[in-house]
C-alpha cells in the first residue's frame, strides 16, 4: 500500500495528505517505543555499573508508564482511521518480494562526461573564449541558456577543462551561484578558487577590493554556473569587480532564464534538445552498459521509443537509462513506456525522473528523499549521508557491518544517476564529493513531502512543525537568531549545519543555542556541530537529547567531552576527528550501541584502554596503539579498525613472534598506516628489526604508509611490493641506520613519496627504480621529497624517461649532494632546492637540468653556494615564479640574450652582483640583501620590494618609465637619498629604515607608511597628496622643527607614533577621518580634549 501511495502522491493531493498523516502517526509511535527502549537500556547499563555502596534508581515510575499508555492509545486510534481510508483513496496492496536490492552496481560511467551531439556548441564556445574580439573589450560575458537538464553545466565543464582554454588564460575560477543570490558568497568563493587563503574578512567591500586587485590586468576565465538573479543593479555592482582584467577576459554564465542571459551578455548560446540519434547514443551508452544492443533487438526497439519520449533532454535520458540497465526483460521496458507518468502536465519534475523514482525499491525511496535536506548545488560526502541514513533508521541493522549496507544503497542511487560525483575537486578538498542536479533535488523535495527542508526556504512555523530533518547555512553571528524558530520543535530528528565551501572556516556558535535551543529538540536522532568554534558543551545537554544516534563534533576546539555523553545509550556514531581532545570520559563503555567512532587527527588524545570495552564497536577510525601500554595481541584482536592506524613505540616489540600477533595483514579496512619507533634508542640486532617490520606488512588495500624511526639497515621486500595496487603515498622518515632505499619505482600507483632524515644513505642507486618492465619507473609519481639527507652524495639516473608524471620535486638540506648527470623531469612544474651548497657545482649541470623541464612553472633555489649563473634564456614560457636566495656567487649583471618570458613573481636575495635591467620581466619583483646592486626599475613591474640593499643610493627608471608600478616597499636601504621623480601609477608606498631619503613623494599615493625615515618626515612642509586615504608614521620624536602639519583632508585612517609637534589643531582639517591611533608624546593631543578614539 505504501509503495502505491508513494507512486500516486505526485498526482493526487489527497494521497499526499494521507501519507503525511500516516508519517506523523508512525513517528509518534516510534518516539514512544524509543522512550521505552531507552529506559530499558538505562536500567540494563546502570545495573551493570552499579556499585554495592550506592543506591541506583533501578525502577521506572508509574507516571512514566501512564504517560506512554495515553499517548499510545491516541496513536493507535489515528492509525485505525488512516487504515479505513485506504479503500476510499483507491490504494492497492502489492505482494512484491521484500528482499532488498543489494547488488553492487557498476559506477564506471559516473566520472565520465556524457557529451553527445554538442560538438558544434563546444567548438563555438571555445572559439568565443579564444578570440580577443574586434572591439578589444577587456571583458566579454557569454551566457549559455536553456531549460534544466539540457547539459548547460556539462558544456561549460567540457570547455573549461579544454587544454587550449587552460593555456589561454592566466586565471580560471568556477563558482556555482544557484538560486539564492549572495554577492558576499560569490566574491569569497571566487577568491578561494584563485588561491586566496587570507579570507577572514566578513566585509563585502574589502573582499571585492581584494578580488578586483587579483584580477587586475590578468586575462581570466570565470564560470558563474546556475544564475537565476536578473536584478540589473546587483549584476552591475558585481560586474565592476571584473572590469579591470586584461583584454580578452571572459565570463561564462549558465542560466535557465532568458532575462538573465539578455541582462548579462549580448551573444548567448541557446541550448537546444539533442537530436534523435544523439539521444539514442546517450541512452544506449547507459542502458546497454553490460550488453550489446544488437543482440537484444526487442529491447533496442522499445529503448528507442523510450529515448524519443525523453525529448532530447540529457538528464532525463541518462537517469532513465541508468534505471533500465538493471532490467533485462522486454516487458519491464514496455511497462515504463506505457506508464501514465509521461502524460503528467502540471508538475515541474521531468516525467523520466518520476519514473526513475517510482522504480526505486521502498528502502531506496526513503534514502533518496532524505537527501532533500541538502541545498541545491551542495557537495556532500558519501560517508556523511550514510551516517545520517543509519541514524534515522533508513538502513536496516543486519549481521554485516551496517556502513557496508549503507554504501551499497548509496552506490545503487549513484548508478541510477541520481547522485553525481563532483569532478576534479580542487587541491585540499575531500576526495569523494557528490551532488544532485537541480531537477533531481526538486524530485527529492517532492518525495520528502516537506519532511526534509532547508531553514532558509521554510515558509512559516507550520512548515517547521511538519518537518523532521532540517539543514541550515552556517553564519558568523553565532546562530541564535537564525535558530530561534526551532525552539521546542519536538518532532525534529536531524539538525545539520551546511556551508557552500568545502574548506570552510570555523564559525562561532553562541552559548544561547547550546543552552536554550538544542536541549528542547528532544526527538533528535542526528546532530552535527562540526566546524563550530566552541571549546565546551553544556554538561546536561545530552541528558535532554537522550535519543541521539549520530553526533558529529569534529573540527571543533573541544578539549573535553561532558560526562553526560555517556548516557546516550542509543548513540551509534560519534565523530571526534580533528578536535583538541585530551581525554575521553572514563565511562565511555556505557555507550553500548556505539558502532562507529572516529578519533583521527586528535593529536593530543591517547587512546584509553577502556575503549576495548565498547562491545558493539564495528568501526574505529584513527586508532593509535602505544606498544607497552597495549599488547600486540590487543592490536591483533582489534578487527574493527578503519581509516587511519598508528602503531607507536615499536622499539618495545621484542621479536618477529611478537610482531606476528598484531595480525596486520588481516586489517583490510585500514587505509593509512603509520609505524613508529622512538628515535633516541638504537637497535641491538638489525636483522631482528627487519623481521619485525616484515611481519607488520599491511593488507593489500593499504593506501598510505609512514615508516618513522625504523632501526634496521635495510627494508623488507614488502615496502616496494608491486602488488600494493592502491598504495599512493609513502613516507620514510628518520630511518637513520638504513644504507639503501627499496625498489620504490616499481610501485604501480605511487603518487607521493617523501624520504627524510635518512642519514645512512650515501648513494641512490639503480636499485631505487626497481625491475625494468614495460612501464617506466615511478610511472604515477606526482610529488617527490628528499630532506635532511646529510650523507647523500650521488643520485644515479637511468635515462629512460623515469618519473614521467612527476610535477613537484623538493631537495632540502642535502649538503653533500652533487648532481653529475641531469635527471629527466619532463613533466615537472615545481622545483625546490634548499640548503644544498654543492648540488650544481658545474653551471652546465644546472643549465642541462633546467633545459629538460618543458612544463616548469615555479623554481626555488636557496642556500646553494655553487650556483654562479642562471640560464634564463632557455626556460619555457610556462614559468611563472623564480625565487633565488643565499647564492653569494651568483652574478646577474649581463644580458644573456632576448628573453620572452613574463613572470608573475621574481625574487632574488642574498646573492652577488644583480642588475635588474638584466632580469626577466616580472609583475612582482623582490630584491633583498644584495649589496652590489645597481637599481633600474623595470618597465612592466607592478609591485617592487627592495630590502637591505645598503649600497643603493638612487633608483632609476627603465627607458619606458615605471608606468605599471602601483606598489613600492623599500626597507633597510640606508644610503638611498630619493625616489624617482615620476611614478604616476604608484598607489602604495612603504619606506622603512631609510634615514637619508628625502624630497617629494609620488603625487597619486593612496596609502603611505613611513618608519624610521628621519629626514623624510622632518623635512616635510607640505604633503601634496590629495588622494591619500591611509597614513602611518613611526618616528623618533625628532620633529621639533616642524611648524606646520598640513595633512591631506582625504585621509580616512591615521596612525602616528612619537610625533611631538602634531596636535589636535592639525587634525581638524581631516574631515574624512574614520580611524585614529596615536602613541607616544600624547600631551599635545590630550590637552586639546577634542579628539576621541
Amino acid at each position: 500500500v505504501l509503495s502505491d501511495a508513494e507512486n500516486k502522491q505526485a498526482s493526487n493531493p489527497s494521497v499526499r495528505d494521507w501519507l503525511n498523516e500516516l508519517r506523523d502517526a508512525v513517528d509518534s509511535a516510534e518516539n514512544l517505543i524509543e522512550e521505552v527502549n531507552y529506559e530499558a537500556l538505562r536500567l540494563k547499563v546502570e545495573g551493570q555499573h552499579q556499585n554495592f555502596s550506592e543506591t541506583s534508581n533501578q525502577q521506572v515510575s508509574d507516571e512514566f508508564f501512564l504517560n506512554i499508555k495515553d499517548k499510545l492509545e491516541d496513536t493507535i486510534e489515528t492509525l485505525k482511521d488512516l487504515q479505513e481510508q485506504i479503500g476510499l483513496l483507491g490504494l492497492k496492496e502489492y505482494f512484491d518480494s521484500t528482499k532488498l536490492e543489494t547488488r553492487t552496481p557498476s559506477t564506471s560511467l559516473i566520472d565520465e562526461p556524457d557529451i553527445f551531439g554538442r560538438q558544434s556548441e563546444i567548438e563555438d564556445l571555445i572559439d568565443r573564449l579564444l578570440s580577443e574580439g574586434a572591439s578589444g573589450k577587456n571583458l566579454t560575458v557569454v551566457p549559455i541558456v536553456g531549460m534544466g537538464g539540457l547539459g548547460k553545466t556539462t558544456l561549460a565543464k567540457a570547455v573549461y577543462n579544454d587544454e587550449s582554454v587552460k593555456n589561454h588564460f592566466d586565471l580560471k575560477a568556477w563558482f556555482c551561484v544557484s538560486e539564492a543570490y549572495n554577492a558576499f558568497r560569490i566574491t569569497k568563493g571566487l577568491l578561494q578558487e584563485i588561491g586566496s587563503i587570507d579570507l577572514v574578512d566578513d566585509n563585502l567591500n574589502q573582499l571585492q577590493v581584494k578580488l578586483k586587485e587579483r584580477l587586475k590586468e590578468k586575462k581570466f576565465l570565470i564560470v558563474l554556473d546556475d544564475v537565476w538573479n536578473d536584478n540589473y543593479n546587483e549584476w552591475d555592482e558585481l560586474r565592476n569587480v571584473f572590469v579591470q582584467g586584461d583584454i580578452g577576459s571572459k565570463i561564462i554564465v549558465t542560466t535557465r532564464k532568458d532575462s538573465v542571459a539578455l541582462m548579462m551578455g549580448n551573444e548567448q548560446i541557446s541550448m537546444g534538445n539533442l537530436s534523435t540519434e544523439a539521444s539514442w547514443s546517450l541512452f544506449q551508452r547507459h542502458a546497454f552498459e553490460n550488453m550489446d544492443p544488437m543482440g537484444h533487438s526487442e529491447l533496442e526497439e522499445v529503448g528507442r521509443q523510450i529515448a524519443a519520449k525523453c525529448k532530447g533532454l540529457p538528464l532525463a535520458l541518462k537517469t532513465l537509462a541508468g534505471m533500465l540497465r538493471s532490467k533485462s526483460e522486454v516487458e519491464e521496458w514496455k511497462c515504463i513506456l506505457r506508464s501514465e507518468i509521461w502524460e503528467l502536465r502540471d508538475n515541474d519534475i521531468l516525467p523520466a525522473l518520476m519514473l526513475s523514482y517510482n522504480d526505486l525499491p521502498a528502502h531506496l525511496k526513503r534514502c533518496f528523499s532524505f537527501c532533500a535536506i541538502f541545498p541545491k548545488d551542495y557537495p556532500f560526502r558519501k560517508e556523511q549521508v550514510i551516517h545520517l541514513w543509519i541514524a534515522n533508521g533508513l538502513v536496516p541493522v543486519e549481521d554485516e557491518i551496517i556502513q557496508d549496507l549503507g554504501n551499497q544503497f548509496f552506490l545503487e542511487l549513484s548508478s541510477r544517476s541520481l547522485f553525481e560525483r563532483v569532478p576534479n575537486p580542487s587541491e585540499g578538498n575531500i576526495k569523494e564529493l557528490f551532488l544532485m542536479h537541480d531537477l533531481v533535488n526538486d524530485l527529492a523535495q517532492l518525495a520528502s513531502s516537506k519532511l526534509c527542508i532547508r531553514l532558509e526556504e521554510s515558509q512559516g512555523s507550520h512548515m517547521l512543525e511538519q518537518c523532521r530533518h532540517l539543514s541550515y547555512s552556517m553564519g558568523y553571528d553565532g546562530g541564535f537568531e537564525k535558530l530561534t524558530p526551532l525552539y521546542k520543535l519536538e518532532q525534529l530528528r536531524t539538525l545539520l549545519p551546511t556551508c557552500s565551501s568545502v574548506n570552510y572556516f570555523y564559525n562561532p556558535l553562541t552559548k544561547r543555542v547550546l543552552h536554550n535551543i538544542l536541549p528542547t529538540l528532544r526527538s533528535l536522532r542526528a546532530l552535527s556541530l562540526s566546524h563550530y568554534k566552541m571549546e565546551e558543551l553544556p554538561n546536561d545537554l545530552f541528558i535532554k537529547l537522550k535519543l541521539l544516534r549520530f553526533l558529529d563534533i569534529s573540527r571543533t576546539n573541544i578539549k573535553r567531552l561532558p560526562d553526560s555523553i555517556c548516557v546516550l545509550y542509543n548513540l551509534e556514531t560519534l565523530l571526534l576527528s580533528s578536535c583538541k581532545l585530551e581525554e575521553l570520559p572514563l565511562q565511555m563503555e556505557k555507550l553500548i550501541n556505539l558502532r562507529h567512532l572516529d578519533i583521527s587527527n586528535t593529536w593530543h588524545l591517547k587512546m584509553p584502554l577502556h575503549l576495548s570495552r565498547l562491545k558493539s564497536l564495528q568501526v574505529l577510525v584513527g586508532a593509535k596503539f602505544l606498544v607497552g601500554v597495549w599488547r600486540m595481541e590487543d592490536l591483533g584482536e582489534a578487527q574493527n579498525l578503519y581509516g587511519s592506524l598508528s602503531v607507536v613505540k615499536l622499539e618495545n616489540v621484542v621479536d618477529r613472534r611478537e610482531a606476528v600477533k598484531a595480525r596486520m595483514r588481516e586489517k583490510n579496512h585500514v587505509e593509512q598506516l603509520s609505524l613508529e619507533w622512538s628515535e633516541s634508542i638504537s637497535a641491538d640486532n638489525s636483522q631482528t628489526e627487519r623481521d619485525i617490520l616484515d611481519e607488520l606488512r599491511p593488507h593489500k588495500n593499504i593506501q598510505e604508509v609512514k615508516i618513522i624511526g625504523y632501526r634496521g639497515t635495510n627494508f623488507p621486500n614488502w615496502v616496494a611490493d608491486p602488488l600494493f595496487l592502491k598504495l599512493v603515498k609513502l613516507s620514510l622518515r628518520n630511518c637513520k641506520d638504513c644504507y639503501s632505499l627499496p625498489a620504490l619505482g616499481q610501485l604501480p600507483c605511487l603518487k607521493f613519496l617523501s624520504v627524510k632524515g635518512m642519514h645512512g644513505i650515501r648513494v641512490v642507486t639503480e636499485e631505487f627504480y626497481g625491475r625494468l618492465s614495460s612501464k617506466k619507473p615511478f610511472n604515477c609519481l606526482e610529488k617527490l621529497e628528499f630532506e635532511d639527507m646529510t650523507e647523500w652524495k650521488q643520485w644515479h639516473a637511468l635515462g629512460i624517461g623515469e618519473f614521467p608524471t612527476l610535477e613537484r620535486l623538493s631537495i632540502i638540506n642535502c649538503p653533500e649532494l652533487s648532481l653529475e648527470i641531469p635527471i629527466q623531469f619532463s613533466s615537472l612544474k615545481r622545483f625546490r632546492v634548499f640548503g644544498c651548497p654543492v648540488v650544481f657545482y658545474d653551471a652546465q649541470v644546472l643549465r642541462s637540468q633546467l633545459e629538460g623541464m618543458k612544463q616548469i612553472e615555479e623554481i626555488y633555489i636557496r642556500d646553494c653556494n655553487s650556483v654562479t649563473s642562471f640560464p634564463f634564456s632557455i626556460l619555457p614560457t610556462t614559468l611563472k615564479t623564480i625565487d633565488i636566495s643565499g647564492c653569494p656567487k651568483l652574478k646577474l649583471e649581463a644580458p644573456v640574450c632576448e628573453m620572452s618570458m613574463f613572470l608573475e613573481e621574481f625574487s632574488v636575495e642574498e646573492c652577488g652582483c644583480v642588475s635588474p635591467e638584466f632580469l626577466p620581466t616580472a609583475r612582482e619583483l623582490r630584491i633583498g640583501n644584495c649589496h652590489n646592486v645597481r637599481f633600474l626599475i623595470p618597465t612592466a613591474t607592478e609591485t617592487l620590494h627592495i630590502r637591505n640593499c645598503e649600497n643603493v643610493e638612487k633608483l632609476s627608471m627603465a627607458c619606458g618609465g615605471a608606468a605599471q608600478l602601483t606598489s613600492l616597499d623599500i626597507s633597510g636601504c640606508k644610503k638611498l637619498k630619493c625616489l624617482p621623480e615620476l611614478l604616476p601609477s604608484l598607489k602604495e608606498l612603504q619606506l622603512t629604515n631609510c634615514p637619508e631619503i628625502e624630497g617629494e613623494l609620488p603625487f597619486n599615493l593612496q596609502k603611505l607608511c613611513i618608519r624610521d625615515c628621519k629626514k623624510l618626515v622632518n623635512g616635510r612642509k607640505e604633503w601634496h597628496l590629495q588622494r591619500l586615504t591611509k597614513l602611518v608614521i613611526y618616528h623618533d620624536g625628532s620633529d621639533e622643527d616642524i611648524e606646520h602639519w598640513e595633512l591631506p583632508c582625504s585621509i580616512t585612517r591615521l596612525e602616528v607614533f612619537n610625533l611631538i609637534t602634531l596636535s589636535s589643531q592639525h587634525l581638524k582639517s581631516l574631515t574624512s577621518l574614520q580611524y585614529l591611533c596615536i602613541d607616544g608624546n600624547l600631551s599635545p593631543i590630550q590637552s586639546q580634549g577634542q579628539i576621541s578614539s
